[in-house]
């Protein structure tokens, strides 16, 4: 069996295509573990030791740096951006310059944010930089890990920030569309394995920097490093 610890941002592709394929074709067992990469680092410091590390790129390489991981495996694979989620009865944000952007957050009913994720820790220190974060977390939604646009689709909140490819793999009737470009944060993911893991997890990594797994990215809304 190969234990996989991975951040949310590439769950659906994973779950809905690859890693069955994988399966498929190997015989291997793939034991999937989908949390923030903040939750996942804080599993690992703690003793923890899955067969591959998929998250913020950053984070994986010093894991190389530190042994935890093989350098010689630590492979980029996608790059994704932050949007946010809304009803399709509710306006389009796409085109809002940020001060309308931010103007519409706080004027919302309330707003879903990731304690946890890259997503949401940006989210928070833009408000923050700005002087706004109190006043949305008045009425936010506030995720300790998880998926937020489940909020808009069950009525919690208005709108809800995320990882573009973490929104659009929620189901329901929900539209996604990335922020601002002058709020933006283009967060990079890698994966990697640990010294000494199996054969099967090395090959299973090295499958997700092939043409069917971008292909797959790219479907959800990451882009190719």
């Amino acid at each position: 069996m190969i234990t996989l610890y991975s951040g949310l941002v590439v769950r659906q592709p994973l779950v809905d295509s690859l890693i069955p394929a994988f399966e498929a074709q190997t015989g291997e067992r793939i034991e999937a573990t989908f949390e923030p990469t903040t939750v996942l680092l804080d599993r690992i410091a703690a003793g923890e030791r899955p067969d591959l590390l998929l998250g913020v790129a950053g984070s994986v390489g010093e894991l190389a740096a530190q042994g935890v991981l093989d350098p010689e495996t630590v492979t980029e694979l996608a790059v994704s951006a932050i949007g946010v989620a809304r009803l399709p009865e509710t306006p389009s944000l796409a085109d809002a310059s940020a001060e309308a952007f931010l103007d519409r957050l706080l004027d919302a009913r309330a707003v879903a944010y990731s304690l946890s994720g890259a997503s949401g820790l940006h989210f928070a220190g833009l408000l923050r930089e700005r002087g706004l974060l109190e006043r949305l977390d008045e009425r936010a939604v506030r995720f300790p890990a998880g998926l937020t646009a489940e909020a808009v689709v069950d009525g919690r909140a208005e709108l809800a920030i995320q990882q573009l490819s973490e929104l659009r793999s929620v189901d329901g009737p929900h539209l996604v569309e990335p922020i601002p470009h002058e709020l933006q944060s283009y967060a990079r993911f890698a994966i990697g394995a640990r010294i000494a893991a199996p054969a099967a997890a090395r090959e299973f990594a090295a499958s997700l920097a092939g043409e069917r797994a971008l292909a797959a990215f790219e479907a959800v809304g990451l882009s190719a490093p």
